[in-house]
């Protein structure tokens, strides 16, 4: 397809973002999962289109860029849930919003009698204390390989991105219950699969990272189209001026989108796209 420009396509949005695991990317503990070649297609399309397609996810920059590549992207990729966002093409840095070191240490002494598997994301690398079935996992599902550090109470000099714990699903509910507990605002504590939590910035969010790459690029909220599943994408979904849900996302999240498309296997985010009366017929 020629490149064209956006305004050849009356009513198309002039960004779609779109989140990675359960979004494009299927839960497949293998690590085996892939972006199917309909969605690469569309993707592609979207470019030719004139769309910008931006990648939101909870991954880590270099596992996340690794798909944007696939797709054809260059530029920004928000990873980290909104609290990192790079260029893949040139690497520039061009958000970083990082939990506070003592906040981490505060929230790290707390944790640690849990004996959870934890990890930390200083610089883009994954950290852990020692090697656990959970690090084994996180590996196979993000392509990712671990530095082991040691204590990492004793470990953590530098802010941490985000923090992840690993465990099974009733230990990492009571954990995140106890988080927002005693820490309340400070902190964002979320499951992003049903054996991972994470721990963020309040700051960083997937909405709040967009607004600033909007900033820079010259898009508003309206000019957004987004597709999301889990409850790290509740607030991009509420904030885009189209936000689309997977057909399997949690009923909180799926309540604040304005429509909702098929799930990750059945290729939800591209067969959406194509049934958009904007969208190239045979493209």
């Amino acid at each position: 397809m020629v490149a064209q420009t956006l305004e050849s396509f009356p009513g198309a949005p002039r960004v779609v973002a779109a989140d990675l695991d359960g979004t494009l990317l299927p839960l497949v503990l293998d690590g085996s999962q892939g972006l199917t070649r309909l969605s690469v297609e569309t993707v592609r399309t979207l470019t030719a289109m004139g769309i910008i397609t931006i990648l939101v996810t909870g991954r880590m920059f270099s596992s996340a860029a690794t798909f944007a590549r696939q797709l054809g992207l260059t530029g920004p990729v928000v990873a980290y849930a909104g609290a990192l966002i790079r260029e893949v093409g040139t690497g520039l840095l061009l958000h970083h919003d990082p939990l506070p070191l003592d906040l981490s240490r505060e929230v790290l002494a707390f944790i640690e009698p849990d004996r959870l598997s934890l990890n930390l994301y200083i610089e883009d690398q994954l950290c852990v204390e020692q090697r656990t079935v959970a690090v084994d996992r996180y590996e196979t599902l993000s392509g990712m390989k671990a530095i082991v550090v040691g204590r990492l109470l004793d470990y953590l000099e530098r802010p941490t991105t985000k923090m992840g714990i690993g465990g099974p699903p009733e230990s990492l509910d009571d954990l995140q219950a106890r988080l927002r507990g005693h820490f309340g605002s400070r902190i964002v504590a979320v499951k992003t699969w049903p054996f991972f939590l994470e721990i963020t910035n309040p700051t960083a969010t997937k909405a709040r990272a967009l607004e600033i790459l909007g900033r820079r690029l010259g898009f508003e909220a309206k000019d957004v189209l987004a597709f999301g599943d889990g409850y790290n994408d509740a607030d991009m979904l509420a904030w885009a001026g189209t936000g689309v849900a997977m057909a399997d996302a949690p009923a909180e999240v799926a309540a604040l989108a304005d429509e909702h498309c098929g799930t990750v296997e059945e290729d939800g985010v591209a067969h959406y796209l194509m049934a958009q009366p904007w969208f190239p017929r045979g493209g």
